[in-house]
């Protein structure tokens, strides 16, 4: 379940007189961008750089509004950026070749086995067996399993996989201890919530990382590779899954008659089910230890091997293409077939280029530089206090803004404002590229927080009563644990 396509479906369901605002919609983006133009012909007695704010401009209303598909603002660049003189086509679209497009590739035919062969489905019921299935360890096993899954796979196949098994736990729980709303909608909740929270602890986890590690690459900035990312998202991951858990459980209700042996006879159903690992499942389980295994150890076995040319995106390829050469066992076929990337997202890549062509532009131009000398006349702040502020404007702009967006748009405005601090980039982009991750209040903030309201009960007040303090832990917790590896010389 895409979110650009939930709003469409809303506006299709809204008559004719909807199509008159996407009409606006598409409008307002040039129409904001041309006055931008018109009343600052110049930034700094320089065209150019004006020019490139107009671009911008027009990308974010499209992107704010998703008059159009997220993928196809994101191709505006190639066309907008060699026509206002910021730099030839080829430079621009070198932005769409980048290598973390290609680790991203990687990551999703990863995933695409996975999914295809119910190894997912494997890991989540079994996890959830391995907890335990008192109401409060449900809760726990579902967030564990939901977040451990959505650190290698789409956050929105991870809820969408684990809605039907989320379904059939509280329909068992009801029908022997009657309605319990708030169990249900605690389910419901986690389940959305560790899913977003997942994709922030790995590199491949969610597309603003990338974005992230590709802009940090090519302003020739600390490079991220997978296992630094692990080591910074993991525990600040994990701490927020925590409080999110036990500020659920706080608004929950898990006292009421259900014995165990129904819920595990459940899970116990869900296993035998899945029967034994089949052929195509146990060699996407091995390809895909390896791949993890490979990308922690990356450094090590460079050092062992002197083969300098393996990177995170070297290893992704080989993970990929060695799928559709390994015989499934089962049809003759490799494990994985060329129909099967039908579903792989290809938008997402296009969105990723996009995001880093427009970076590109802004720097090109010149707009950092003017951006650089405005924040210096500005109050500052201590280091905490920028660390806070970054991360709040990912966590709440979020809610509104499709998170690919907002980090590949405020990403050039965070490296201005440390360079004008004097505070290390990083310090400011981790916590802003976290935070985008934190979509906890409203249905259409992120895809799995829609997939949940799909099961009907939940509603937006109580979504967004909820999410409102997880936003306030969440805000909390990433500035104080970036603020920690800032103060220790952890980021530099």
């Amino acid at each position: 379940m895409d979110k650009s396509k939930i709003q469409d479906g809303m506006m299709e369901q809204g008559g004719s007189s909807l199509s008159w605002k996407r009409v606006l919609r598409l409008i307002l983006g040039p129409i904001l961008g041309g006055s931008f133009l018109v009343f600052f012909p110049s930034l700094s007695g320089d065209v150019i750089p004006a020019r490139m704010v107009g671009i911008a401009i027009w990308m974010l209303v499209w992107w704010i509004t998703e008059c159009v598909p997220l993928a196809v603002t994101a191709l505006l660049p190639i066309i907008l950026i060699p026509a206002s003189g910021v730099a030839p086509i080829g430079e621009v679209g070198a932005s769409y070749g980048n290598p973390l497009v290609f680790l991203f590739l990687g990551g999703f035919l990863l995933a695409l086995g996975i999914e295809k062969w119910q190894l997912h489905r494997r890991i989540a019921v079994n996890i959830i067996s391995w907890t335990g299935t008192r109401p409060f360890r449900i809760l726990l096993g579902f967030a564990l399993a939901t977040a451990l899954l959505s650190m290698w796979i789409s956050n929105t196949a991870t809820a969408v996989m684990m809605l039907p098994i989320a379904t059939s736990v509280v329909a068992l729980v009801e029908s022997k201890a009657g309605e319990r709303p708030k169990f249900a909608m605690t389910l419901f909740l986690v389940l959305a919530w560790a899913a977003n929270i997942g994709g922030m602890m790995t590199l491949i986890g969610t597309p603003p990382n990338l974005i992230l590690a590709g802009f940090s690459d090519d302003n020739g900035l600390q490079p991220i590779t997978f296992s630094m990312w692990m080591m910074i998202g993991f525990p600040i991951g994990l701490m927020i899954l925590a409080g999110t858990i036990g500020i659920l459980a706080l608004r929950s209700d898990f006292h009421f008659p259900v014995r165990e042996e129904d819920l595990s006879r459940l899970f116990e159903m869900e296993k035998a089910d899945l029967g034994s690992l089949k052929g195509g499942e146990k060699r996407v389980l091995w390809v895909f230890a390896l791949t993890a295994l490979a990308w922690i150890l990356r450094k090590q076995i460079v050092d062992l091997t002197g083969w300098e040319a393996l990177t995170d995106t070297t290893i992704a390829l080989i993970s990929g293409i060695s799928l559709f050469i390994i015989p499934s066992g089962q049809d003759g076929h490799g494990v994985l077939q060329w129909k099967d990337t039908e579903r792989l997202p290809w938008g997402i890549l296009v969105l990723f280029g996009g995001g880093l062509a427009l970076a590109f532009g802004l720097d090109r131009s010149g707009v950092l530089d003017i951006l650089e000398e405005f924040l210096k006349t500005l109050p500052g702040f201590t280091p905490f206090g920028y660390i806070l502020l970054a991360t709040a404007m990912g966590v709440y702009l979020t809610e509104f803004l499709s998170n690919m967006a907002l980090t590949a748009a405020l990403l050039p405005v965070i490296l201005a404002i440390s360079t004008a601090v004097d505070i290390e980039f990083l310090a400011l982009a981790i916590p802003l590229t976290l935070g985008s991750s934190c979509a906890f209040m409203f249905p259409m903030a992120t895809p799995p927080n829609a997939v949940v309201f799909s099961s009907q009960r939940l509603t937006v007040a109580k979504m967004a009563g909820a999410g409102f303090w997880v936003n306030l832990w969440a805000t909390t917790g990433i500035s104080l644990g970036v603020w920690l590896l800032y103060s220790n010389g952890l980021l530099s």
